[in-house]
This record gives structure tokens, C-alpha cells and sequence, in this order.
């Protein structure tokens, strides 16, 4: 039979995982925002440079092809950094709820903690 002391600690244990999973969420959001505004820089990025070499009769078209390229892998890297931020947080997600689950996944061992902090280049409401 459960003591009143461990009733407390599960409870308190529960309230704490449900407040960082609620941040790590929070954090995905923000980071999917961050995507997004990549994203829309790019677009921007690469209309901007189409239109430029377009007008641009002294390169080749495997040089403008280059220049585009170069622009898009930029923009998939920033990405897939993103992205994989983004994964680790829903580790951390999946650690907490297989840690809640009586699994007795430590979160500390497989996953690393989550700092709360995003990183971004820019305001998430600029262009």
C-alpha cells in the first residue's frame, strides 16, 4: 500500500513532467514557426536571384543553376537543423510519457534536458 508520502511524490513527479512536456511543445511550435520563416525566406531568396539572373547574360545556365542551388542547399541545412531540434524535443515528449508509464525510462539517461531556450536569427515576426 501506497504511503501518503509517495501519493505526494508521484503527484508533484506528474505535475513536473506534465510542465516540461507542456515547454517541449511549446518549444516545437516556436521551432515550426522558425521553418516556416525559413522557408518564406527562401522563396523570397530565390525570386530575388532568379529575377537578378535572369537580366544576367554573362553567366552560363549551369552557373545560374549553381547559384540556385547553392541558395536552396543553405536553406535545406538551416532546415533540417531546425528539424532536428525539433526531434529531440518529441524525444524528450516520448521519454517523459514512457518514464510516467511505470516503464522506467530515465529521461536524464537517453535524452538530454531540454534548456527552454530557442535560438533564433531573427525576430519569429520579421521577413
Amino acid at each position: 500500500m501506497a504511503t501518503f508520502m509517495d501519493k505526494v511524490k508521484k503527484l508533484s513527479k506528474s505535475m513536473v513532467d506534465s510542465g516540461a512536456k507542456t515547454m517541449l511543445k511549446t518549444d516545437v511550435v516556436f521551432l515550426e514557426r522558425e521553418i516556416k520563416t525559413r522557408k518564406q525566406q527562401f522563396g523570397v531568396e530565390i525570386y530575388d536571384l532568379m529575377e537578378s539572373l535572369e537580366d544576367d547574360s554573362e553567366l552560363s545556365v549551369e552557373e545560374k543553376e549553381g547559384r540556385i542551388r547553392l541558395s536552396f542547399d543553405r536553406a535545406r541545412k538551416d532546415i533540417a537543423v531546425i528539424q532536428a531540434k525539433i526531434d529531440c524535443k518529441q524525444d524528450e515528449m516520448n521519454a517523459i510519457d514512457a518514464g510516467s508509464d511505470g516503464v522506467g525510462v530515465s529521461v536524464s539517461s537517453s535524452v538530454p534536458p531540454s534548456a527552454g531556450h530557442i535560438i533564433m536569427d531573427s525576430h519569429p515576426g520579421g521577413h
